[in-house]
This record gives C-alpha cells, structure tokens and sequence, in this order.
C-alpha cells in the first residue's frame, strides 16, 4: 500500500474518530463540484452563475429545514441567510460564495467553504443547542468583502445577539502545496472565551496564530469591525489560488471533512458556553504562534530543495527575530515571507511593497537585494520591473 493511500485511510479514520457526525465527504464533493461547474461561470458577484449558485444554497439550507432569505444589496448581488432555532443568541456560521469568474472554478475558495456551511448547518440543527444557528453565503467577497460588510449594517437579527461568528474562506487544499495538512485558526486573540474552547479541541494539525499576520482578508473584518468575537478557519493559499487549476478535482475531501468535523465540535462548544463571549480591545496573542511559524519554515525548507535565496535568507534572519523580537513586527513579517512564497500571483506585490522596505529599512543590504531580485521574476509590469532594476543597482553601490 502506498503512502498516500495509507494517509487518505488515516484521514478518513480520523473524520470517524472526531465524532459521531453527520459530516459527509460525499456531499461536500457534490456541493463543490456543482459550484465550481464551468456553467457556473466562475461565480463572480452579480453574473447568472453567482445567482444560480445563491439559489442553489438556499435550496440546500430549505432542505435541511432552515428558513432561508435573500438579502439583496445591488447589482444582482445577494447574500443567503438561513436560520435554525427561535433562540435570541445565536451562532454565525459563514463563507462567501463568489469567485474569481470566468475561467476561474474557485472551487478551494471558496467553493469549499460554503461546502462547509451547508454541512455544518445540517450537523448543528440536531443538537438542542441554547442557541440559534445563522447560516451566511455572503456575495461579493472578491471586490472588498461587500456582501458581509452589508450584513453587518443591515443584519436581519440583532448583531448584540451574535455569541460568536465563525468564517471560512480558502479550505481544502494544503497550505503551500507541502505534505503536512495545516488547519489556520486565527481570533483567538481577541476573545479569551474562544481562545479557551479552541484550546480545548486543539489538534497537531491546527496552527492558532493571531489576524494580523494575514490582514483583513476575509468576511471576519466585518465582524471584527462590529466587535463581534470571532473566529476564522483557512487551509491556507496555494499554488493554484485565484488561478485557473483551483478545480474541484484537487480538493482533498477527506481532510475537508475532518476540518469540518473539528470546527463543528467548535461550534458545538460555543453554543454552551455558560457566558457570552466578549470581545477583547487589546488583543491576547497565543503563546504557540513562534514556534507554528518557525515548524513552517522547517517544513518548506525540507520539501523546497531550489529554495530562492531569498527566502533562504528571510528565514534564517527571522527565526532570530521571532526568539527576540516581543513586538508583533517578527511575526507579521515571517507570516507575509511565507504567503508571498505560498502565492506566486501575489508574491511580487508582497516582495516589492512588504518585505524588500523593511529590510532596506533594518540595512540588511544583501536580504533586501535578493527578494527584490525575487520579485523581477514575478513582475508583469515592465515599469515595475525597471524600478526594480534600478533599486538592486542602487543597493549594490551603482555598480
């Protein structure tokens, strides 16, 4: 038996083993591949395939007993709501729905999470918790979190009442395309009520770190801004993220599954908390943030063997850091080195405009020399790229 079936027999074991769930990998397949379907034109807010796919899940929360409603917010954009229970409080259940558009299946974001959504609103419905469930297929993600930020200021149930808001975005693919599965947990910090339940069901795979390592990228700002304790679940990008390969058939359902298994316990736990829980104004970073990053760095150094030397010279000056640095700065820099390595798309912005400055600005000379170099061979942009050219050649004294 080869490694990879013997992994994908582990997965499928652990899925059993989380719980008696009703968690399906079988529908969460179906779910993903009808979204991601060519017919629906990549779901990009406001097209025919975004509406169909919004009737598409709300037909799937009718079937699972929710009452569903569409709330409209312009331009054939629209968020589906279904909710569960008569109880005042209540738990938001969220992902956005929308893609990239044509050509784009986006079926890793986010397909996946609102797979994950309709699944966890089938297992929460039966579980007599005290509290209600909101489930949320927000649109317009893409083009600045728009269908959430529109729920937050015309939400149909009191935001006061929201015990916790749990979103996903971007799931069922392995982080960096590397072997080990990594489940991101991030709003822990700002709610000790969280921070405990997470705690709690807290697994080798999960990786709990604080928001400001990614930036406000996802449907949780919007709670956030709303002081609405939250949490969000990601797998993290990959190769293929916002680009054409994010297809149906490279999400790994098995591991979708045992995600959705943990969070579902979450979730579960959440809703019995004996008290509300509340939003912290300064924040409380977990104290296993240093060492997740550094055993990221360990990992992508012994599966990238043609490393750039870039990003070879990063992590070893950030490991220093993360050991000595007590400011937020050694973090957000050594998560932004791995995103920009995760994410070629992006990784020249994050190169020119993140990394490149702050070693220029701490005169490490030769780092900041190397990820400039880096970004020329993602640069589409022939100005860009002579600047680029132009900012090496300064460095290195104009020669």
């Amino acid at each position: 038996m080869t490694f990879r079936k013997v992994r994908y027999l582990t997965v499928l074991l652990l899925v059993a083993l989380l719980s008696i769930s009703a968690i399906s990998v079988d529908r969460l397949k179906a779910n993903v591949t009808w979204l991601a379907d060519p017919a629906r034109e990549g779901r990009k807010a406001g097209s025919a395939g975004g509406g169909a796919s919004a009737e598409y899940i709300a037909g799937k929360m009718r079937e699972t007993g929710y009452s569903v409603q569409m709330q409209e917010f312009g331009g054939n954009r629209r968020n589906v709501i279904g909710r569960w229970g008569d109880a005042d409080k209540y738990i938001v259940i969220g992902s956005h729905y929308d893609g990239q558009g044509r050509g784009f299946p986006s079926a890793s974001d986010n397909a996946a999470g609102t797979a994950v959504v309709l699944e966890l609103a089938r297992e929460l419905k039966d579980e007599g918790l005290p509290v209600s469930i909101v489930a949320i297929a927000f649109d317009d993600e893409e083009q600045g979190m728009n269908g959430s930020r529109y729920y937050v200021e015309h939400s149909p149930y009191p935001l006061e009442n929201a015990v916790a808001a749990m979103v996903f975005d971007t799931l069922g693919r392995s982080f960096m395309d590397l072997s080990p599965w990594t489940l991101f947990v991030l709003g822990t910090e700002y709610s000790k009520e969280l921070a405990g339940v997470v705690e709690k069901r807290a697994r080798p795979e999960m990786l709990v770190a604080g928001t400001d390592l990614i930036g406000p990228r996802s449907d949780f700002t919007s709670f956030a801004v709303k002081h609405v304790p939250y949490l969000f679940f990601t797998d993290g990008t990959h190769k293929d993220y916002h680009g054409e390969g994010d297809t149906a058939a490279k999400v790994d359902y098995p591991h979708l599954a045992q995600d959705a298994a943990v969070i579902a316990q979450i979730a579960k736990d959440i809703g019995r908390l004996s008290t509300k829980p509340q939003y912290l104004d300064d924040p409380i970073y977990p104290k296993v943030e240093t060492e997740a990053l550094e055993k990221q760095f360990t990992q992508v150094e012994r599966e990238r063997k043609d490393l750039p030397a870039a990003y070879r010279l990063m992590f070893a000056d950030l490991r220093t850091r993360l050991k000595t640095d007590t400011t937020r700065e050694a973090p957000q820099m050594a998560a932004t080195a791995l995103l920009a390595l995760a994410t070629p798309r992006l990784s020249a912005m994050m190169l020119t405009f993140f990394l490149g400055p702050f070693y220029e600005g701490e005169k490490k000379t030769e780092i900041a020399i190397a990820i400039y170099e880096e970004a020329i061979k993602y640069s589409e942009d022939g100005a860009g790229r002579r600047e680029l050219e132009r900012k090496v050649k300064a460095l290195r004294g104009g020669k």
